[in-house]
């Protein structure tokens, strides 16, 4: 138990403390079971989680929390890996991705739908209402997922590009690019001469809109408009009240070829 991850969540270690107190209640010890160096998948010891679940009533997370403590991919005891959602639903929002997606990114979605299965979830009660780019419940869901049932890392990428989300970490960490497609084309189409300073405070700026579910084209400026209101409003309220540096409207008029104001 001390050498377990740090990372790993309390009720992960709970389940494997249950799992060690189970193994001493049997007259077993986890030294008998261990995998080997190398060993993903030690049979004695995933048919005695598998056991341990069936017939001693050891929480259905225990599996989950052996294979992230330990780098491990125990089964079920029924041996089959699904390799796609079964769900009717599921399968309708694979068949309904972008033709653009690339394979790594439409597996990362595939197996999400498969943890929510496995979770007892689904994606309609996750997906975002019309226009919604941060749905909180689906955001929490994946990276629950990504923490505590090892989905790749870049799961939430995957959603941002498949679904044009903006879904953050776990708070404490700072958006660095924007998620949205729209914005990286933004970013994209910027003129080359601009410094990288004003290029940082234009990409903040964006990552600063996808986070409070706004958008750059409901406030970008119409053919020969100088000074957007609502855009010149979203820039000073970014730099008063949420920390974005003073350059933030330099940098855009100078990127856009715009004359936004600070407030009077």
């Amino acid at each position: 138990m001390a050498q377990l991850p740090e990372s790993l969540s309390s009720t992960y270690r709970s389940n494997i403390s249950r799992f060690l107190c189970h193994l001493e209640q049997q007259g077993q010890r986890w030294s008998a079971l261990a995998p080997a160096a190398g060993d993903r998948r030690p049979a004695a010891l995933e048919a005695t989680v598998n056991t341990a679940m069936q017939h001693h009533r050891l929480d259905r997370g225990t599996r989950a929390a052996l294979n992230l403590s330990f780098n491990l991919l125990l089964q079920r005891p029924s041996g089959q890996v699904r390799l796609a959602p079964v769900q009717p639903e599921h399968q309708t929002v694979m068949a309904q991705l972008p033709e653009s997606l690339g394979r790594k990114q439409r597996s990362y979605i595939s197996r999400f739908l498969r943890d929510l299965e496995q979770q007892g979830q689904r994606w309609s009660t996750l997906a975002p209402a019309a226009g919604e780019v941060r749905p909180a419940a689906l955001e929490a869901a994946v990276n629950t997922a990504i923490q505590h049932h090892g989905l790749n890392t870049s799961t939430r990428a995957a959603l941002n590009h498949g679904f044009n989300l903006a879904l953050l970490g776990p708070s404490g960490r700072v958006q660095l690019t924007p998620g949205l497609p729209e914005h990286q084309t933004v970013m994209a189409q910027l003129p080359q001469t601009l410094t990288p300073s004003y290029r940082s405070n234009i990409s903040r700026f964006l990552c600063h809109l996808e986070q409070q579910n706004q958008r750059w084209a409901a406030l970008a400026p119409a053919a020969g408009e100088e000074r957007p209101a609502a855009l010149e409003a979203a820039v000073n309220t970014a730099i008063q009240d949420h920390g974005l540096d003073r350059g933030t409207r330099a940098a855009i008029n100078r990127g856009f070829q715009l004359k936004l104001k600070a407030p009077s």
